[in-house]
């Protein structure tokens, strides 16, 4: 299935050519990435990328490690995963840019807000993929696609250093003895944490897993535990099934509600807790969300996530 939506693909393409561009390159803060600045749109403050809020249109750059084009874009695209997040293709438009091949897919997705549109690039640097996603509502279209498309056709790898730390977000607090921060600004504006012991490339049912991450957007979260069990219903890979326990308390001097849940993977079935903290923003201004997952979160991941509800403060 595999193989043939890949021919499929190859079959449909088009070529062109475009002349270089003039534009001067500007760096995505914690990535490799260097483009132009989409036009309308303002660096997002929520994530590596762009954003329009006006028309709820964004630009994100999303760099991950060690992985291939070929297996990063055989599972984004493949039919099933598509169809799990309620997505169509719409097309693919492979030309001749400033020299280089460059190819872009075109997806569509039907979600609460109305229908999404998305442009999708991958870009390959060294023991790093970049995926550069323009999406936008297709009501907006007309507004932001030709932008949007101007941007993600200019952007270029580049050896740069990553950033370390919490240099890429507002926010810090103390991390716990036995864990450390992982790829930090790698998966936008965002800290994650993981066992020092564990592997690279491992899963919460074999070794724990803590994100804490700004929400993207400033909309506000009035009901911070309404808003808590919807989130936790949609963690990816987690079936949500029943709340072990909950509080609500303040960090900071920021309201927060914190939720132990337990579930299962949505693969193999086994059994997974996630805990999530969701904090007020200053002025009820968005949120951040730390979310901790794996199978035996008491005995694993108690110390840090006291430590991040102990600690957690903004710059």
């Amino acid at each position: 299935m595999k193989k043939l939506l890949i021919i499929a693909l190859i079959i449909s393409l088009f070529s062109a050519s475009i002349f270089a561009q003039t534009s001067p390159l500007k760096q995505v803060p914690g990535t490799g990435i260097f483009m132009q600045s989409p036009q309308g749109f303002t660096a997002s403050k929520r994530f590596a990328g762009f954003e329009q809020v006006d028309t709820m249109s964004s630009l994100m750059v999303l760099p991950l490690k060690d992985v291939s084009l070929d297996e990063v874009g055989k599972q984004m695209f493949a039919e099933s995963q598509l169809k799990k997040q309620n997505m169509t293709m719409l097309g693919r438009e492979d030309l001749l840019f400033n020299g280089r091949m460059v190819g872009l897919v075109f997806l569509q997705q039907q979600t609460a807000a109305g229908v999404v549109e998305k442009i999708v690039r991958l870009i390959e640097g060294d023991h790093e993929l970049v995926i550069i996603n323009g999406i936008y509502l297709k009501s907006h279209k007309d507004q932001v696609y030709k932008p949007l498309r101007s941007a993600i056709l200019s952007a270029e790898w580049r050896d740069v250093p990553a950033p370390t730390g919490f240099e890429m977000v507002d926010f810090t607090f103390d991390v716990a003895p036995g864990w450390e921060i992982r790829e930090p600004g790698q998966l936008g504006r965002m800290v994650k944490l993981s066992p020092v012991d564990a592997p690279k490339h491992s899963t919460p049912m074999d070794w724990p897993l803590v994100i804490v991450a700004p929400s993207l957007d400033d909309r506000t979260v009035d009901n911070l535990r309404a808003s808590s069990i919807e989130m936790l219903k949609n963690v990816k890979g987690y079936k949500f099934k029943s709340i072990q326990s909950e509080q609500s308390r303040q960090i900071n001097g920021l309201k927060s509600y914190f939720i132990k849940s337990n579930g299962t993977d949505i693969e193999t079935s086994e059994p997974l807790s996630c805990w999530q903290l969701l904090i007020q923003g200053e002025n009820n201004k968005g949120y951040y969300r730390m979310l901790a997952i794996g199978n035996d979160l008491e005995t694993d991941a108690k110390q840090v996530v006291a430590d991040i509800m102990e600690t957690f403060t903004l710059k």
